[in-house]
């Protein structure tokens, strides 16, 4: 009896043993696949890339919807180190194409959003400047010198 004992207890550890190593393969995995596109050196090249784009002032509604997309695209790309912090600009340019001018709560709504979204926007730009190498331009408009 003593023996199946040392025989199940073998035979569970080798079945944890390889529980825990197929556990940690599939996180590997996953994150190693998910994450690839998310790389410093692929955002910096891909937002220096935009930035003429970025920051020259939209004169039609098809370059409000371009802006928008532009930066968009760079959102399924932002590192997760200023994910958050991107996140919010992108949100805040989509807001600022969707606010009809004529509208003073809808103005004052994007200001609100505007004052919010300072903070973020100056440590993506921190960020940006620190890991990419090159100047990032005040993207609201409000940050004002660093």
């Amino acid at each position: 009896m003593l023996v199946r004992r040392t025989s199940h207890r073998i035979d569970v550890a080798r079945l944890l043993s390889l529980s825990v190593a197929v556990a940690v393969s599939c996180i590997v995995v996953m994150t190693g696949c998910s994450d690839t596109n998310r790389t410093a050196g692929r955002f910096c090249a891909e937002l220096q890339a935009q930035l003429p784009s970025l920051t020259t002032p939209p004169a039609t509604s098809n370059d409000v919807e371009d802006l928008v997309r532009r930066f968009e695209k760079l959102n399924r790309m932002t590192p997760l180190a200023i994910e958050e912090e991107w996140q919010i600009v992108t949100d805040l340019v989509a807001m600022a194409s969707d606010v009809i001018p004529s509208d003073p709560a809808s103005r004052q709504e994007l200001a609100d959003a505007a004052y919010k979204a300072e903070r973020p926007a100056r440590e993506m730009t921190t960020w940006v400047e620190a890991t990419c190498g090159f100047l990032m331009p005040d993207v609201i408009g409000i940050e004002g010198n660093r």
